[in-house]
């Protein structure tokens, strides 16, 4: 089996979290930018409420292979 490589990690990752995110159904949520570099995932952008903040948040931390997260999240 091959080995799998950390950006391939990386992408598998934030493909995961971003399709998280877009089930929540939550418009806002939607715009939220998602990087991940080592499993250190940063997520930057505006959400309507500290609700749809913690939502986000939340969604992120459940996800297999979250080392870190950053909170870059502003609520507009």
């Amino acid at each position: 089996m091959p080995a799998i490589l950390p950006c391939e990690r990386d992408s598998d990752l934030r493909r995961r979290i971003v399709n998280f995110l877009h089930q929540r159904h939550v418009p806002s949520l939607r715009t939220i930018e998602v990087d991940v570099q080592e499993g250190v995932v940063t997520m930057r952008g505006g959400v309507d409420s500290f609700y749809h903040k913690q939502l986000c948040l939340n969604c992120c931390q459940r996800v297999a292979g979250v080392v870190r997260l950053v909170d870059e999240i502003q609520v507009n």
